[in-house]
């Protein structure tokens, strides 16, 4: 019995967790589920997932993306909440998200605390970054590339599809919470399936090709320079160190291959007549107001 309650917490409580009074989990509670009404109705909301995950709600869809969100804040060292560095990426994700194919979501971003260069996305809305990833960056277009690249999984739904193949799901034709209840075991195995996927195995080439394209194709449309990703990824192409336990490059496709595949949507891009934005400089005072040391632009 005892066991049971311990695993019930660990999978169905991953939500829990945000109100338990751990002060650093109640703040991300704040900042990715909103106020608690909200909260109260997402914990409700995973309890209707029906036929496989797919089709899927919006709200059961944040349920599942707080769960695996929950666990990328734990394991990546917390939030960074410094007010400045909350407040640029959060107007910068929504500048992007606003003009996604799913303006509907309440995205939520953030900034971890790890100095691992790597980024993340969560279903629902939860786009997180690394502290060593901004390091890298130089400039804002070279942000929203990367935030664009990340609400790009989100809008196609690729670790949901992860999910919907999932065999923790075998036999299920309805996930309630009174089956999370009953059979934890394969709530941990449905959300486990997800964290190895991000952390682990990484999501299949094609859908980091895809988001790629597709997070490129959003950072033109809301007029950033394009050529925004293609800088990261030549920057962590040559920056490239020994130690890549946490790193994005354990799941993701290498830089060339991924520099590869944009080339054609690069050239198919139109440069709007007042030319693409960069802005390096509001980038390097917001990270230096934030105590962010970046990188000096070459």
């Amino acid at each position: 019995m005892m066991r049971r309650k311990r695993v019930v917490l660990r999978t169905v409580g991953l939500l829990v967790l945000f109100l338990a009074g751990c002060a650093e989990l109640e703040e991300v509670a704040r900042e990715t589920l909103g106020d608690p009404e909200r909260r109260e109705a997402v914990v409700r909301g995973a309890g209707s997932v029906v036929g496989g995950l797919l089709p899927i709600g919006i709200e059961e869809e944040r349920a599942i993306g707080g769960a695996i969100a929950t666990q990328v804040v734990v394991q990546f060292g917390g939030i960074d909440e410094d007010p400045v560095l909350m407040r640029y990426l959060g107007l910068l994700g929504r500048a992007l998200s606003n003009r996604s194919e799913r303006p509907e979501l309440e995205y939520n971003f953030a900034v971890l605390k790890s100095e691992a260069v790597n980024a993340f996305a969560a279903p629902g809305g939860y786009v997180f970054v690394t502290r060593g990833l901004l390091r890298k960056v130089t400039s804002e277009a070279e942000l929203a590339g990367v935030l664009a690249h990340e609400i790009s999984h989100i809008t196609e739904k690729h670790i949901l599809q992860v999910i919907q193949r999932s065999k923790a799901l075998s036999g299920l034709s309805k996930v309630t919470l009174a089956t999370l209840g009953g059979d934890p075991d394969r709530f941990d195995a449905i959300i486990g399936t997800a964290m190895k996927k991000l952390f682990d195995e990484g999501l299949d080439r094609q859908k980091e090709f895809d988001a790629d394209r597709k997070g490129m194709a959003l950072a033109a449309h809301v007029g950033y320079d394009p050529e925004g990703i293609v800088s990261v990824l030549e920057t962590l192409r040559a920056d490239r160190g020994p130690d890549e336990e946490r790193s994005l490059f354990r799941t993701h496709p290498s830089a060339e291959q991924r520099l590869n595949e944009l080339q054609p949507v690069l050239s198919g891009l139109q440069e709007p007549p007042s030319g693409w934005v960069r802005l390096p400089d509001r980038f390097r005072e917001a990270m230096e107001a934030a105590g962010v040391s970046g990188r000096d632009e070459g």
